[in-house]
């Protein structure tokens, strides 16, 4: 994996081998540029994991296009382009830039990130702009070339000469801000999330457990104050994450935890409790089953919990359990399904479509996402990995709000599809959902249409897209009257 989540390779190179020609037994010139590249980039983000493809064995003419390299240029995050005369009549360089502009434009970045491309324009020779293939439309280009007027082609810098080496410097800062970008953390909201609540240390563990088995299923958890530690920025803090949440989940025992800094007989656990009966809009307070508040020390921290069991603070808005450790899980699962058929969105009038695809094939469902809500249609896009029987939660939430379930068929086993379809159908009879219609979308590489993912014991229509790269205009017709017709 590269440096940036989600992508094999932060940068692939693409070149014509006219460029990297040798001269003896010296490097060639795109070999120099990678090696001083990858150097740069490694001591201005301050490691090894920066991932640059480039293919030294690279040949032109009839070769046909390899599949590890367009499996490289799918799987890299930025695209650099060594634009040249030899360049742009290279017709295997051609394949290169559309298949990642048209990769990268729906993916999940795009293909400008801030006010920065994700294709960069390294130019050997003067180029003049409307020689420029269009997808370097909008880039300055970084010079490599010794040109001094506009009219002269001029020629590559020479390596390890000193104006290449500034141009390096150029270059990989340009670089290293756009990888930075690239590689933050992708903040998602979710429509669903857990608080939970600080504990003392003796619940630490069954914390962690109990978080790490929920993040499994799905569910986005909030979690981690304090710090800060300060009582008045604490407060604030934890208002802000409770107003996030819709559920909030606090684990008491005898214990009354950390104190909070500067106050006395006051502790995070009980004041997160606190703060959680004015501002959360559903709490769960668990304590042990065999805990004996008669045990309790501090005076304060009993009396809090004296009023908790003894059903003063109680609410509709609070689900009070005494328990064991092994059923906490299932318990906060059962809570939160019952709040999500309240709180998340239902169906409306408007045909609103599933779309569930593996990750290799979510390119087309984005593009088909475009031409669904283009006709009215409202499209949820469910991406999932290699087990198809993972997020079975979030499969569960999306059923709930659609008419009609498509199922993408494209780089994935018929098994994968197969296991996904009896998920949803499990799901649909165990929740007694109204019946939804079941479409497999075929996509490349070719797919027989009687294929057995159609021996499903339930019926199935089918569309077969698997025979073009694009979206078929008929394959489309035919899956949009699919939709629209009465389910």
């Amino acid at each position: 994996m590269g440096y940036i989540p989600g992508f094999n390779y932060d940068i692939f190179i693409s070149y014509s081998h006219i460029d990297n020609e040798k001269i003896e037994d010296e490097e060639g010139w795109v070999e120099q540029f990678y090696n001083a590249l990858r150097i740069s980039l490694w001591q201005l983000i301050g490691t090894e994991e920066i991932k640059i493809w480039w293919d030294d064995k690279r040949v032109d003419g009839g070769v046909i296009f390899d599949d590890a390299i367009a499996g490289g240029i799918k799987k890299s995050a930025i695209l650099l382009c060594l634009n040249s005369p030899s360049y742009l009549k290279s017709h295997y360089c051609k394949k290169e830039l559309d298949l990642f502009y048209n990769t990268a434009q729906y993916d999940s970045f795009g293909l400008k990130v801030e006010d920065r491309s994700r294709i960069v324009n390294v130019l050997l020779y003067n180029i003049p702009y409307p020689q420029w293939p269009h997808e370097l439309s909008g880039t300055s280009g970084f010079r490599f070339h010794d040109a001094e007027e506009e009219e002269d082609k001029g020629h590559a810098l020479e390596a390890r000469t000193p104006p290449f080496k500034e141009q390096i410097k150029d270059l990989s800062d340009s670089l290293a801000t756009l990888i930075e970008i690239l590689a933050k953390p992708v903040v998602v909201k979710h429509e669903f999330s857990i608080y939970f609540g600080d504990v003392t240390d003796t619940l630490t563990n069954v914390r962690k457990r109990t978080i790490k088995e929920l993040e499994k299923e799905g569910y986005d958890i909030i979690c981690g104050l304090p710090p800060p530690f300060e009582e008045d920025q604490h407060e604030i803090a934890v208002k802000e994450k409770l107003k996030e949440s819709a559920l909030a989940v606090h684990l008491l025992n005898q214990y009354p935890g950390k104190e909070i800094d500067g106050v006395d007989t006051m502790w995070y656990p009980q004041k997160q409790v606190e703060l959680s009966l004015q501002y959360a809009k559903q709490q769960l307070i668990w304590v042990p089953k065999e805990m004996d508040i008669n045990l309790i020390e501090e005076e304060n921290y009993k009396t809090f919990m004296q009023g908790l069991t003894s059903g003063k603070q109680v609410s509709n808005k609070i689900e009070y359990i005494r328990g064991t450790k092994s059923e906490l899980t299932q318990q906060i699962k059962n809570l939160a399904e019952q709040l999500k058929k309240q709180i998340l969105p239902q169906p409306t009038g408007k045909l609103s479509v599933l779309l569930d695809t593996h990750y290799n094939d979510q390119m087309y469902a984005l593009e088909l996402s475009k031409s669904l809500l283009e006709n009215q249609i409202q499209p949820f896009i469910n991406p999932q990995d290699d087990d198809p029987r993972k997020n079975i939660n979030i499969l569960e939430d999306r059923i709930s709000q659609v008419n009609k379930l498509v199922f993408f068929y494209g780089n994935v086993a018929a098994e994968w599809v197969s296991e996904r379809m009896k998920a949803a159908l499990q799901l649909i009879k165990s929740n007694q959902y109204p019946s939804k219609e079941f479409i497999v979308f075929m996509l490349p590489p070719h797919k027989d249409p009687n294929d057995k993912i159609v021996e499903q014991g339930f019926k199935v229509n089918v569309v077969n897209n698997s025979d073009t790269l694009q979206l078929d205009f008929n394959a489309l017709e035919l899956l949009l009257k699919s939709l629209k017709a009465a389910a």
